[in-house]
């Protein structure tokens, strides 16, 4: 899913890369249901996603983190309470596509919590840009693994009864690359354990 292309997929990937050098890898972004399908269809081998509605039979689920839903409003905001910013400040919504934006939809309506739509995007680089032009505030997952130059911006904690998103590898159980996937979910675990991406050749601090 696109939320991970930043910090988590080019971390684990680099891990990877160092271990087994004729690994060959590539990467399909896409949204958690589309990679459901792909998955199904065998263009994919795995997929990093948010745990589905539901989890087929046929597939294995390996849990990678868990990751809270956040409010991110700007810097210029008046308020540091959350519910008040979603009350007063327009909103920018994570793509109701996504299961991201399903929870957040869900939990929403759940609050009572009428918001002031103004766009609905799929991208968190591009809420939080929008965000950072104090054009409105968003709820995003605080990422796993974190890139490099995070953008100036407040990020709220929100009530306990905001659900988390749920990050894991979806994989076929009859797949004939399960010692692969094997691999691949443990250099996952292992970028989440160092939790923030740095440049080539700076020792990671666990």
């Amino acid at each position: 899913v696109h939320t991970t292309l930043t910090g988590l997929v080019p971390l684990a990937v680099s891990t990877l890369k160092e271990q087994y050098p004729e690994l060959h890898i590539r990467i399909a972004p896409g949204l958690t249901y589309e990679l459901v399908r792909m998955l199904d269809r065998g263009t994919i081998d795995a997929a990093i996603l948010s745990h589905p509605r539901s989890v087929s039979t046929s597939h294995n689920w390996s849990a990678i983190a868990v990751e809270p839903l956040e409010l991110l409003a700007s810097q210029d905001t008046d308020s540091d309470d959350p519910l008040v910013l979603l009350k007063t400040t327009p909103f920018i919504r994570f793509s109701r596509n996504a299961v991201v934006g399903e929870l957040i939809e869900r939990w929403l309506e759940d609050e009572g919590i009428v918001v002031t739509d103004i766009m609905e995007l799929e991208s968190l680089e591009s809420i939080s840009s929008m965000v950072l032009s104090n054009l409105g505030v968003s709820i995003a997952p605080r990422r796993c693994v974190q890139n490099m130059n995070p953008l100036p911006i407040k990020r709220l904690s929100l009530p306990s009864s905001m659900p988390s998103r749920k990050l894991g590898l979806l994989s076929r159980k009859n797949s004939t690359k399960a010692n692969v996937v094997d691999e691949v979910h443990k250099a996952l675990l292992e970028a989440v354990k160092i939790g923030k991406l740095s440049p080539p050749g700076l020792v990671h601090q666990h």
